[in-house]
């Protein structure tokens, strides 16, 4: 777990999600001043396209933190090793950010949780 880890004043995680959120945003058309990218090859991913690109790169090849969640809400992505709760049993959704584990969706998923 990175955690704990600093550099430059900033935890290693927060520079990964930094930079899985920039990815994100990347796949879905904002491409940042600094590069340069022919109009013709600009990404236009729908958000679920583009979590679909980060989730491959992320689990099955290991290039990105797989700590990183979307949440099924309000589609923000977040470290899942700091806030958030992951209810994957059910129906959609199964990731929560901290803002919404307390929320009517979270909630009413809790309420369906097999019994252990």
């Amino acid at each position: 777990m990175a955690v704990g880890r600093e550099k430059g004043g900033v935890t290693i995680a927060e520079e990964d999600l930094g930079k899985t959120e920039k990815l994100f945003a990347f796949l879905q058309g904002d491409i940042p001043d600094s590069y340069h990218i022919v109009d013709a090859h600009v990404p236009h991913l729908t958000p679920d396209q583009a979590w679909t690109v980060i989730g491959y790169l992320g689990n099955l090849h290991w290039q990105l933190p797989d700590f990183i969640e979307r949440c099924g809400v309000c589609g923000d992505l977040y470290d899942s090793e700091r806030e958030g709760e992951c209810l994957d049993f059910g129906e959609p959704p199964y990731y929560f950010c901290e803002r919404y584990c307390c929320e009517a969706e979270a909630e009413a998923k809790r309420a369906l949780c097999p019994e252990e």
